[in-house]
């Protein structure tokens, strides 16, 4: 038998959770906004964090950060207040707090078109800063990922314009930087193209070292693809191991990674028939690789257009979970307009088996995903629309945990939902 869960109409900005029901999962969503702009970009578990550009939990002193942790149901709000610009994009747990990291720049008349650097902070379980770094040059720098270095430090990753750790390239290369967890830096190095070079993920290796990937933005007027993904993979000293870089037959943005034995899965997004047929608009694209060589790949999609944001293995069905977004109505099902927030179970051959979508006619994505020691899923993004409340003006952030049925869900090993 199937409960159906009650619905409660939420408010911006109140803790009081929205219930819903997906077959075999509870669904708990949360909507939060301002007259300005806020989303959720990175997870971990019963963690989120991202950037706002309002008064979101407290007086804003610019652009700032913010991390939501839960406590069963009820979100615990921090927001930065540091005046300047501070955007949140990766979240990691450290010990009992976390590593948070992103894009600050100092106080100026207008955060949004000043200097940035990357940006690192480890922070206390009351949201507390221990202690703060900063990488970049002279220019537009950012952080975009982050990864455990087995040793209780971390690696920051993601990109910027010119000189960051040695000679660019060209416009905007990619770099990772090493830290101690006392927040000492230990290296960086730099890498790219003559192009645009864009990071988007990074993931340790197990050996001490990690993967990061990203995207060459290609000049079209000279080649047909857009986008032309990459995977390096570091060692624990900084020395570049090996580069996979995809060829011209189809655009490629590889958007996340997880690690598995000698190698490391890669998913992304691709305009053509990469590993399969070719759905339409962007397909959702899986490979595993190991030592620079593709072991085995698949691609999936609808007639319109797939996005990836974040994926996490999960050990009990033995398969991925995926977060990001679908505008195609014959893939799970009619959208509600544009693009729908999606989670999707993938089989251990990284298809799909099972999928979770939400969406509004103004426009969602998912762009954070986490699993905690539950089995519960933990993710949230951006709405244009009233996706768990009304919206609050422009841009909405939004978080939801998925919570399974042991007997009809897609997690036979999963617990009893907390209330």
């Amino acid at each position: 038998m199937r409960c159906v869960a009650v619905s409660l109409i939420l408010l911006a900005l109140t803790p009081l959770p929205a219930h819903s029901e997906a077959f075999g999962a509870y669904v708990t969503g949360w909507q939060w906004g301002t007259p300005a702009w806020e989303a959720v970009y990175a997870a971990a578990p019963r963690a989120l964090a991202g950037w706002t550009a309002g008064d979101l939990f407290d007086r804003a002193a610019g652009i700032d950060a913010f991390l939501v942790r839960f406590k069963g149901l009820l979100p615990r709000p921090w927001q930065s207040q540091t005046a300047g610009l501070e955007r949140a994009y990766a979240l990691l747990p450290a010990g009992a707090g976390y590593y948070l990291a992103g894009t600050q720049s100092s106080a100026a008349k207008d955060a949004m078109r000043s200097q940035t650097d990357a940006w690192l902070v480890r922070l206390d379980r009351a949201g507390r800063t221990l202690w703060q770094a900063r990488v970049g040059g002279g220019l537009k720098d950012e952080a975009r990922a982050l990864a455990p270095d087995g040793a209780g430090g971390v690696y920051l990753a993601g990109s910027g314009e010119g000189r960051v750790f040695g000679p660019g390239q060209g416009g905007r290369d990619v770099f990772v930087a090493r830290f101690d967890a006392t927040g000492h830096r230990v290296w960086g190095v730099q890498w790219g193209t003559d192009d645009d070079d864009f990071l988007t993920a990074a993931a340790p290796d197990g050996a001490g070292g990690v993967y990061l990937a990203g995207y060459s933005d290609i000049d079209e007027d000279c080649r047909r693809v857009s986008e032309r993904g990459f995977v390096l993979r570091y060692s624990g000293k900084g020395e570049l191991l090996w580069k996979h870089r995809w060829g011209f037959d189809a655009a490629t943005r590889p958007k996340a990674l997880v690690p598995a034995g000698t190698g490391v899965w890669v998913f992304g997004e691709t305009d053509g028939a990469l590993y399969g047929t070719f759905a339409g608009g962007w397909d959702v694209f899986a490979v595993f690789i190991d030592s620079a060589k593709p072991r085995h790949g698949v691609q999936w999609g609808g007639s319109r257009a797939e996005r990836v944001n974040a994926v996490v293995w999960d050990p009990d069905p033995g398969g991925f979970w995926l977060a990001g977004a679908t505008a195609s109505d014959d893939l799970f099902g009619e959208t509600a307009g544009g693009y729908d927030a999606m989670v999707v179970l993938l089989g251990a051959d990284a298809t799909p088996s099972w999928a979770w979508r939400k969406g509004s006619p103004a426009g969602d994505e998912a762009y954070a995903l986490a699993m905690d020691s539950a089995g519960n899923l933990w993710t949230g993004g951006l709405t244009f629309g009233d996706l768990f409340a009304a919206n609050a003006g422009q841009a909405d952030a939004w978080a939801a945990r998925l919570c399974f049925d042991p007997h009809f869900g897609p997690r036979k090993g999963a617990s009893r939902c907390e209330e």
